[in-house]
């Protein structure tokens, strides 16, 4: 037997999701025939047999993610452990070290005070207490906050899985949230000696010239026209 992983696809991924299998097991394949669609952070990506022989099996289902390095099929024919191939013309990336960041696991549940009336009327709406706003004294979550949160849910309608590029920024803004510190920089300027008849005004839209045109081709194009504040 003879294991094929999934190949560095470059730029930095560390794994993808099978998006479709274009081989079944026991399949009969050659070199450089399609073996897999996989979808990264950047795009959908097709992956390419490395050797001619029979599918003996294949790892993971359409929706599972696989990790760079992880298992993708196995031949029948040959002996050895798959090294690692790039798809495409680019160049192999090192090896990450041991000091990749995790990113936080927001599902990892917190100590919510609630009242056990409360939290059995969470359970009959199906309402997750780490996700709802309390708004009562202590940070109590309220009948109120429930009932409040059911309603968010049900004009929401189910929750769609995210894929690809929206799962990676939903990961990256995670971690930016729960890393970076948010501030705000106030600077204050003083202008008490500006000559009393000088216009100080900020004047971005419109200029004369600019507010006669927008005129006319509002006039010529009615619908196009778009009235700022």
């Amino acid at each position: 037997m003879r294991q094929f992983n999934l190949p560095d696809l470059g730029e930095g991924l560390e794994e993808a999701e099978i998006v479709a299998w274009h081989v079944n097991q026991g399949d009969h394949v050659v070199a450089d025939q399609p073996l897999v669609s996989v979808e990264t952070d950047k795009a959908v990506v097709e992956v390419p047999s490395p050797w001619s022989g029979r599918i003996a099996r294949l790892f993971g289902a359409k929706g599972d993610l696989v990790k760079v390095g992880a298992p993708l099929a196995e031949f029948a024919e040959g002996a050895g452990q798959d090294t690692g191939t790039v798809v495409g013309e680019i160049e192999r990336a090192q090896a990450p070290a041991d000091e990749t960041k995790a990113v936080p696991d927001l599902t990892q549940p917190r100590a919510v005070p609630v009242l056990p009336a409360v939290r059995a009327l969470a359970r009959k709406l199906d309402v997750d207490l780490n996700l709802v706003q309390a708004t009562g004294a202590g940070g109590m979550v309220t009948r109120a906050d429930v009932e409040r949160a059911a309603k968010s849910l049900t004009d929401a309608g189910p929750a769609e899985p995210l894929k690809g590029m929206r799962r990676a920024m939903a990961q990256r803004m995670a971690s930016a949230h729960a890393e970076v510190v948010p501030t705000t920089v106030i600077d204050e300027a003083d202008i008490g000696d500006w000559p009393a008849a000088e216009d100080i005004t900020i004047r971005r839209w419109p200029t004369p010239r600019r507010a006669r045109s927008r005129r006319r081709s509002c006039a010529a194009r009615p619908s196009h026209c778009l009235t700022s504040a």
